[in-house]
């Protein structure tokens, strides 16, 4: 767990200006400080209200797990727009929306407990001004979306002397990028170089195209390979980016941020912010500004103004599709969602002004090992389903109890295999369960008192996480064909005893333990990046449908399509996105500078 602070400070850098009107005061409340505790997006939330007769004088965040960059950032803001208030009727923060329905909740027990008034303490905040102020800005670039692609564009455009506003129309920075590892290929880069991997753009053109099934295009594809190790110097130079990224000198093909996704978006906005870029939060582009086939720049609107905002050029970063229902084909909907609650298309949607070339919409990225949160949102186990296999005997089976994969293999062929299910569930000793936890908690995903709770929870409610002192108890609370689950663990033990390979080909090292206690955890497939999009050329121009280029008109990362095929291959989504973005930025540069 985590204690926010400096509340003040975060909430200033996050708030956007806006102008309103505090309802009357409460009173009737008893004077003291009260907890209280209410489920997040990870984890619980749980902070302390201290109120006096007539108002709430303090709110402290004391716990919480939420996902770095996106709901902990949220907090603060949301904290200082209830203090400001006097009112838990404000809006949620955009993006983080069961973090901010989790406060609320909090809050309300809270100010229960004080006896307020809770029809004055849940009034709706009250705009100053019923009609929005109309502002023209102008700028070299405008980018839209403030995920890694953006950012990485906008930085870059920055640096190549214009002045740049980014818009972003949530009320933090980070997008998708911010709940991810930050794993980034560095094909040709002097680090990969210089740490003596053998690699080239031909080897990971090849790989990508294996790994994506052939259905990758191959044009986007040669953008990457051949400018990400150019992309990736760039991101960690001095001169450039200087993104913190951890490196020990061994043999790689990629290399990590430090401090996760989140960490790689703090440190390019910041960068961005303080070189004098302009960031706009809450601020959504609605529309492109088009003359005569030409896009001249955007408008964009928060709560009280509406802005047209006149640019040379216009770089669309604004993710991908996968939180709209009505774009996703249907096939994916059966499994669960665990993208960015702010992936709604948006930037596929404004390129219909200039008949913007899409393909690809029929893929969406799936992957196995993935729980749900008690958000009843998706999130990926991978950093515990490795420890747990390594630790001792773990192994997958489904609902008839038996195993039905090689739990170790490619992720694309077992996902088939847990397709042909109607559930699967990762059976645990505690060696193995405490090497799970301990990637999961290790990676910030959920705490261990969150584990206290799940098991507390025995079965009902998300994540289905069970444990129990024998095999056929545990069975029992799976719902299991009695006596299966231990006829499984025999013959696993058997293989493994032996030291060899399974009739799945996975080499067994480690037996289940024959004394419990043990634990089952309900595992899905998760749908989160969509791999369609925009059509770009060379210079990461947007295409019409006649395949010509639309002038003053760039994209970068998860809206452009066709680089992954129907499967991402590990560490080249964030990779694209900050290639991507580091391309788009100098070429719309260049193009303004003729």
């Amino acid at each position: 767990m985590k204690k926010l602070v400096a509340i003040v400070l975060a909430a200033m850098l996050l708030m956007t200006g806006c102008s309103t009107k505090a309802p009357e005061a409460t009173g009737g409340m008893k004077a003291g400080t009260y907890k209280a505790t209410a489920a997040g997006f990870h984890g619980d939330i749980t902070l302390e209200v201290t109120v006096d007769a007539e108002k709430i004088t303090d709110i402290q965040i004391l716990e919480q797990t939420e996902t770095e960059g996106i709901g902990a950032a949220a907090l603060p803001e949301l904290v200082t727009k209830v203090l400001d208030n006097q009112t838990l009727g404000i809006d949620g923060i955009s993006g983080a929306t069961v973090t901010s329905n989790g406060f609320k909740t909090a809050m309300e027990d809270a100010l229960t407990q004080a006896g307020a008034d809770m029809d004055k303490m849940t009034k709706p905040v009250e705009s100053s001004s019923a009609t929005k102020e109309e502002v023209t800005l102008d700028a070299d670039i405008v980018v839209v979306g403030g995920g890694a692609a953006g950012l990485t564009a906008a930085l870059s455009s920055q640096q190549n002397g214009n002045q740049v506003i980014l818009l972003e129309k949530t009320g933090v920075v980070g997008g998708a990028s911010a709940m991810a590892g930050a794993g980034t290929m560095a094909t040709g880069s002097q680090w990969q170089k210089e740490d003596g991997y053998e690699d080239s753009p031909e080897q990971l053109k090849a790989d990508m195209l294996k790994n994506g099934h052939n259905n990758n295009d191959e044009a986007t594809l040669d953008i990457y390979v051949n400018t990400t190790g150019a992309a990736f110097d760039w991101l960690v130079s001095e001169d450039g980016a200087n993104v913190p990224y951890q490196r020990d000198g061994k043999p790689t093909r990629s290399y990590s941020g430090q401090g996760r996704g989140a960490g790689v978006v703090s440190s390019l906005s910041e960068s961005f912010t303080t070189g004098g870029g302009t960031l706009m939060t809450n601020t959504p582009a609605t529309e492109l500004i088009v003359e005569d086939g030409v896009v001249k720049g955007v408008k964009a609107s928060d709560e009280t103004k509406n802005y047209t905002i006149n640019a040379k050029a216009v770089i669309l970063a604004t993710g991908g599709f996968g939180a709209n229902d009505a774009m996703v084909p249907e096939e994916y909907k059966q499994f669960v969602y665990a993208g960015h609650a702010g992936a709604t298309g948006d930037g596929l949607k404004m390129a219909e002004a200039v008949n913007a070339d899409t393909f690809n919409m029929e893929f969406v990225n799936t992957q196995p090992n993935s729980m749900i949160l008690p958000s009843g949102l998706g999130q990926y186990c991978n950093p515990g389903v490795g420890g747990a296999y390594a630790a001792s005997g773990a192994f997958l089976v489904n609902q008839d109890g038996v195993r039905f994969s090689n739990e170790k293999g490619n992720a694309w062929d077992l996902m088939q295999d847990m397709k042909k299910n109607t559930a699967q569930y990762l059976i645990m000793d505690q060696a193995s369960f405490d090497a799970f936890n301990k990637g999961m908690t290790g990676s910030k995903i959920y705490s261990e008192e969150d584990v206290e709770k799940w098991l507390a929870n025995d079965g009902e409610g998300n994540p289905f996480m069970v444990k129990a002192d024998t095999l056929e108890d545990l069975a029992k609370k799976m719902n299991l064909p009695e006596g299966v689950l231990t006829e499984t663990a025999a013959k696993y033990n058997e293989t493994a005893a032996a030291g060899g390979t399974d009739e799945f080909g996975r080499e067994l090292t480690a037996p289940l333990s024959a004394e419990g206690p043990y634990y089952a955890l309900q595992q899905y497939i998760r749908y989160y990046a969509t791999l369609g999009g925009l059509r770009i050329n060379e210079s990461m121009q947007v295409l019409n449908t006649e395949k010509q280029p639309v002038e003053g008109l760039y994209a970068a990362g998860e809206v452009v399509g066709g680089l992954e095929g129907d499967v991402y291959m590990g560490a080249t989504l964030f990779g694209w996105a900050v290639t991507s973005g580091f391309n788009a930025g100098n070429a719309a540069s260049e193009a303004i500078a003729k």
